[in-house]
C-alpha cells in the first residue's frame, strides 16, 4: 500500500543525516555499504516511520493519563466485556447506532490481552497510537506522490494537527481515529488505479473494500465514496464505477448479515432518525459549530491560511479537483445531524493537510519552516492543556463505580442499571448492563448533541428501547437474575427519573435509596415481583399494536384480491 520510492532530491525528514561526529561513526558512514544501506528506500522510510512514531506518542503521551476521555470510550469498553461475555448477534447483546467494526475490534483487544480492566485501555491507547503513524504514512504516500519531496510535511502536520482539539476529543481513541486509515487508504488505491492502469481494477476494487472498512467503523466515513467514485469514473467510466460500487457495497451487506440483516440496517442507518432531528436550538448549534471548528482551524491555521492564500491567488487547481471534493465529502460527514461534537473535525484534517503541502510545494517550500513551527507549537499548547485537563467527572465515575462495587459485594459482578449518558460506570464498577440499552439517551430519546432542554415523549412500540429494557429484565428474571441495583447519574438533565413517568414508576416503587455519591444516587431493589409486573405491563403496551392488527387481520380476513 506504500510504495517506498526514493525521492528524487533529499527533502523534510528524508534528507542525509549530518555527518556523525565520533570517529568510529565517521568511519562507518564513510564505508560505501553502509551509505548503500542508509539511502535505500527502505531506509528512507524507516526514518520517516520513526519519526511519526515519536511525534504521534509526545502528541499522544496525555492519552495514558486517565482511563477514559469521554463517554464514547466508556460505552466500547462496556460493549467490548458484553461482547465477550455473551454469545450471539451485536445488536442483540449490546445496542449502538454506530457500526460494529471498533466495538469488535475493543473485543477483540481484551480478549487477547485479557480483560483486566483499567489497565487494558492502555493497550487501545497503545493501538490508537499506532493507528494515528499508519495514517499518517498513507497521507504521506497521498502527497509524496503529488509533491514529491514535500509529501512527509503532509503526515507531520497530520499528527501534529490531530492533537490540537480539546483533549477530550484528541486524545479520546475515538471512531474518527480508526476510520480515517480506511479512508486514507480508499483515496491512494483510488489514486494509485489512475496511475497503474495495467492493475486498476484490483486498485479499485480495494478502494472500494477500504471505503466500506471505513464506513462499517463509522457510517460518515461513507462520503469517502465521492472522490472514490469521481476517480473511478473520470479514469475508467462505467468499468471503474461496476468496480468500485458493488466492492463498496458488498463487505458492508455481509457484515449486515452476519450481525443481523435487519438490526444493522435499523441501528446504523434508518433508526436514527430521533438523534439526527434532535438538535436543539439554532443559537446551540452554531455555538457548538463555532467553538470546536474555531480549535480546530486554530489548531491547523498554518495550513488554512497556506490554503487559502494559495486558492485566492491561483484558483482551484484542476490536479487538487479530488482533494477537494474529499474535502467536501468530510464537511458533509461532519455537518451529518448537526451536532459538531469536536472529535467530528477529524475527518476533514487528511485532505487540508494535503492541500496545504500541495500549497508549500507550489510555492517552494519557502513557508514550510514557519508552518510546521506555527502548528507545532498550537500542539505543545494543546499538549500542556491535555495534562492539565480538569479530572472532575473523571473522578466523580470512579468514585461512584466504588460505591457500586462495594453495594453489590466482593468480586460480584451482577447486573445493575446506569441511568444516565456515561456507561463508563458499569466498566469501572466491573458489573454487567441489565439491557441492551446502555445509556438513558437510548431509552429517553435524549440527544447528547440536540436539544438538552427536554426529552420526547416515551413511545410503546415493538422497535422503542424503553420495551426493548422491559424484555432484556424479563429475560434476566427468567434465569433467576434481575437488576439489584439502579444507578441514577441524571443530576440536572432533562431525563431525570422524576421528569419520566415510567422511569419514576419503577425507582419509587420498586427500588429504595442505599447510598448517594455527589449528585448521584445509587438505589436497590426492594421488591422483585413488582420489578417484573412492570416490565410485563410496558412489554404488553409495546406489543399493543401488533396485536391489534394482528385481531383485525382475524376479525376481517383478506379476500386475497
Amino acid at each position: 500500500m506504500v510504495a517506498t520510492d526514493a525521492p528524487s532530491r533529499p527533502g523534510p525528514g528524508l534528507a542525509e543525516p549530518p555527518e556523525p561526529q565520533p570517529s568510529w561513526l565517521r568511519r562507518a558512514w564513510r564505508n560505501p555499504r553502509f551509505q548503500r544501506v542508509w539511502t535505500t528506500p527502505q531506509a528512507s522510510w524507516t526514518r520517516v516511520v520513526l519519526l511519526f512514531l515519536a511525534v504521534a506518542t509526545i502528541t499522544h503521551l496525555p492519552a495514558f493519563s486517565r482511563t477514559f476521555w469521554n463517554p464514547d470510550e466508556g460505552f466500547l469498553a462496556t460493549q467490548a466485556r458484553a461482547l465477550n461475555t455473551e454469545s450471539g448477534q451485536f445488536y442483540q447483546i449490546i445496542v449502538d447506532r454506530k457500526p460494529p467494526l471498533l466495538p469488535y475490534v475493543y473485543a477483540w483487544v481484551f480478549k487477547l490481552f485479557g480483560d483486566h480492566g483499567l489497565s487494558t485501555v492502555v493497550v487501545i491507547r497503545v493501538l490508537a497510537i499506532g493507528v494515528h503513524v499508519v495514517t499518517a504514512i498513507l497521507i504521506t504516500q497521498i502527497a509524496k506522490r503529488r509533491y514529491g519531496q514535500h509529501g512527509v510535511w503532509a503526515g507531520l502536520l497530520y499528527l501534529l494537527g490531530s492533537a490540537g482539539l480539546a483533549p477530550e476529543d484528541s486524545q479520546a481513541a475515538s471512531f474518527e481515529v480508526f476510520m480515517l486509515p480506511w479512508t486514507c487508504a480508499a483515496f491512494l488505491l483510488a489514486d494509485s488505479a489512475r496511475r497503474n492502469r495495467g492493475h486498476a481494477i484490483p486498485l479499485l476494487a480495494g478502494s472500494g473494500v477500504a471505503a466500506a472498512l471505513a464506513t462499517l467503523t463509522k457510517q460518515t466515513a461513507g462520503v469517502t465514496m465521492l472522490p472514490v467514485a469521481w476517480r473511478a469514473w473520470k479514469d475508467h467510466r462505467w468499468r471503474g464505477l461496476a468496480t468500485v460500487i458493488p466492492a463498496f457495497l458488498l463487505p458492508i451487506v455481509g457484515v449486515a448479515f452476519w450481525v443481523g440483516f435487519g438490526d444493522f440496517f435499523f441501528w446504523v442507518f434508518t433508526g436514527n432518525s430521533g438523534y439526527l432531528t434532535s438538535l436543539g436550538s439554532f443559537a446551540t448549534i452554531m455555538a457548538r459549530f463555532w467553538g470546536n471548528f474555531g480549535i480546530f482551524a486554530g489548531a491547523s491555521a498554518a495550513a488554512f491560511l497556506s490554503i487559502m492564500y494559495m486558492t485566492v491567488r491561483n484558483g482551484i487547481i484542476k490536479a487538487d479537483a479530488d482533494l477537494w471534493l474529499w474535502l467536501a465529502g468530510a464537511a458533509v460527514g461532519v455537518s451529518s445531524g448537526f451536532h459538531f461534537f469536536g472529535h467530528y473535525f477529524l475527518q476533514m484534517l487528511p485532505p487540508i493537510v494535503i492541500l496545504a503541502t500541495g500549497a508549500l510545494h507550489r510555492n517552494s517550500s519557502r513557508l514550510r519552516w514557519t508552518m510546521l513551527g506555527v502548528t507545532g507549537t498550537t500542539a505543545t499548547l494543546f499538549l500542556t492543556l491535555a495534562f492539565t485537563w480538569p479530572r472532575t467527572d473523571m473522578e466523580h465515575n470512579w468514585e461512584v463505580a466504588q460505591e457500586v462495587q462495594k453495594v453489590a459485594g466482593p468480586g460480584k459482578s451482577e447486573p445493575i442499571i446506569v441511568w444516565g449518558m456515561d456507561p463508563s460506570i458499569y466498566f469501572m464498577s466491573g458489573q454487567i448492563p441489565a439491557s441492551r440499552f446502555i445509556t438513558a439517551g437510548f431509552l429517553s430519546g435524549f440527544a447528547g448533541g440536540g436539544d438538552q432542554t427536554s426529552v420526547p415523549p416515551i413511545v410503546y412500540t415493538p422497535n422503542s428501547p424503553i420495551v426493548g429494557m422491559a424484555q432484556d429484565i424479563l429475560n434476566l428474571q427468567r434465569k433467576g437474575q434481575e437488576p439489584e441495583l439502579f444507578v441514577d447519574d441524571s443530576w440536572g438533565k432533562p431525563y431525570q427519573p422524576k421528569d419520566i413517568g415510567v422511569i419514576a414508576d419503577l425507582v419509587n416503587n420498586y427500588y429504595s435509596l442505599r447510598k448517594g455519591v455527589d449528585h448521584t444516587f445509587i438505589y436497590q431493589l426492594t421488591k422483585p415481583d413488582g420489578l417484573r409486573v412492570w416490565a410485563q405491563t410496558i412489554v404488553d403496551d409495546g406489543m399493543q399494536d401488533v396485536w391489534d392488527k394482528n385481531q383485525w387481520d382475524f376479525l376481517n380476513p383478506s379476500d386475497g384480491s
